[in-house]
């Protein structure tokens, strides 16, 4: 046994009688987690899997991006984790470390490889798919499946106007339907979109105007949901059983002067057009106040049978979240105002404090940002209800200069740590979060960062033949789901 990994057990049994200590700490305060909280392990299907063209797959608007050679040293995902071939191998690496819960999502490209409505079905992927659910259950793990997490047919993209398209409800529907069809069985939690906001701001797959454009594309994407989450409801649940809801993501926000009211209104500017934006219709059936008072005739409109619709069409409360930054209104020239856009909408400039420690995105570490966020989501929606909260995605990106520093990474564990302490916080304060799911189970393709960013628990050594190395993270992730389990205690 070298020096490096005698170092690294000599942590890890530190590491084990620090949660066993905490634990005691923990239950003499009666601090913890109620008995339905869960941990788990999130993903997504073109961020790990590969065989990019395998099986009747057919491309996606990224393939289409990371083949005109824009992403980060200049890398594709046509093989990347592989886990299109080795998810039994990463399924035998959860059901080793007690992970009981793994999201992940499905390809659209996959399965329906041109997209549109009534369009073939590709037999083969739902093969595949329906296989990999039922590893996944045989080993004792319950299958969270996003729908759509980011990797839009490319068809839709160029015989379409993609999420633009007045089609794309009508299409994203069908092919909903499909999954549920052919996997609703075996799937008892569904996400339909994967964080929408990020899909209306920065949509990669086709230039439009910039004042209209991320107002039409939420638009849609909202009808989508809604129009999914109704066909599941009338046609499935009874049946399947099943929960279905959607994925939204948000930074959380501080002003950069408590006592200027200019910087608060930035605050709730920022909320409204990021979180709230995607999570207002789903109660009220309409956009935030906020947003229809500033955007005006530019913001779409809802019928009122798309109201009724919308409201309602969440069985629990699911978000992503990573960082927190300081904001104070911005200035923008007086013709960049009079046209608009989301940014000029928005009106806020985005800081960080100096002594704020930042992951390898440059993404401030604050943990008290998801608290906030949290009573946010809380106090604006959910206050009164026994809604569940789901927070499926909350990791890190952290430099790793070799194997040795994956199996040593401090600087995650205390990052996931201090996190999870605010969500305790949370729990304890009465706010209704029952799952948590750790970004990500593996290092993956981090889009226009291709696989220079690191978020896993188990470390990727890529290559024509991808090897897994779990992490230091993955071993004190592993503790943290026993302890739990055993005592629905806190181990902080």
């Amino acid at each position: 046994i070298n020096a490096e990994y005698m170092g690294f057990l000599i942590t890890m049994k530190m590491m084990r009688v620090y949660l066993i200590a905490a634990m005691v700490l923990g239950m003499a305060f009666g601090m913890g987690f109620p008995k339905k909280f869960e941990f788990g392990a999130s993903t997504s299907s073109f961020q790990i899997e590969g065989a990019w063209l395998d099986e009747g797959k057919s491309m996606s608007v990224w393939d289409n991006i990371v083949h005109s050679g824009i992403v980060d040293d200049n890398v594709t995902s046509d093989i990347v984790d592989n886990s299109y071939y080795l998810y039994r191998e990463d399924i035998s690496l959860m059901k080793q470390y007690g992970v009981k819960n793994y999201r992940m999502s499905i390809s659209w490209a996959r399965i329906i490889p041109y997209g549109r409505a009534n369009g073939k079905i590709n037999m083969k992927a739902i093969e595949h798919y329906r296989k990999n659910f039922e590893e996944l259950i045989n080993a004792g793990i319950t299958p969270f499946v996003t729908i759509y997490h980011g990797d839009l047919p490319s068809y839709l993209a160029i015989a379409g106007d993609s999420y633009m398209d007045p089609d794309f409800p009508e299409d994203f529907t069908y092919y909903s339907d499909v999954c549920f069809k052919h996997f609703g069985d075996l799937v008892k939690y569904w996400f339909t979109i994967n964080e929408p906001w990020c899909i209306a701001a920065f949509d990669p797959s086709e230039p439009h105007e910039e004042d209209t454009k991320p107002y039409k594309i939420g638009h849609n994407l909202l009808l989508a949901h809604a129009s999914a989450v109704k066909l599941y409801r009338e046609k499935y649940a009874e049946k399947q059983k099943g929960k279905i809801g959607w994925v939204v993501n948000s930074e959380f926000y501080f002003p950069k002067n408590p006592e200027n009211p200019q910087d608060v209104e930035a605050v709730q500017r920022s909320l409204a057009f990021q979180i709230d934006w995607f999570s207002e219709p789903l109660f009220t059936g309409d956009y935030p106040d906020i947003m229809k008072n500033i955007v005006k005739e530019r913001l779409p409109k809802f019928t009122e049978s798309q109201r009724e619709m919308l409201k309602g069409s969440a069985d629990f409360y699911a978000f992503n979240h990573y960082f927190t930054l300081m904001t104070t209104p911005e200035k923008y020239s007086k013709d960049e105002n009079a046209k608009g856009s989301l940014w000029s909408d928005r009106n806020a400039n985005y800081t960080y404090k100096p002594e704020w420690n930042l992951t390898d995105c440059e993404w401030p570490i604050v943990p008290e940002g998801i608290y906030g966020l949290l009573s946010h989501i809380h106090n604006k929606w959910l206050k009164g209800t026994n809604m569940e909260i789901y927070i499926t995605e909350n990791g890190a990106a952290i430099k790793e200069t070799n194997i040795s520093s994956a199996l040593n990474d401090k600087v995650r564990i205390d990052f996931l740590h201090r996190y999870i302490d605010q969500v305790i916080r949370a729990v304890q304060d009465g706010i209704n979060v029952t799952k948590y799911f750790i970004w990500s189970l593996l290092d993956n393709f981090e889009w226009g960062s291709g696989v220079t960013k690191r978020f896993g628990i188990v470390r990727v050594e890529y290559g024509d033949n991808p090897k897994r190395i779990p992490k230091g993270s993955f071993k004190w992730f592993s503790e943290l789901i026993k302890a739990g389990s055993q005592t629905y205690q806190t181990i902080f």
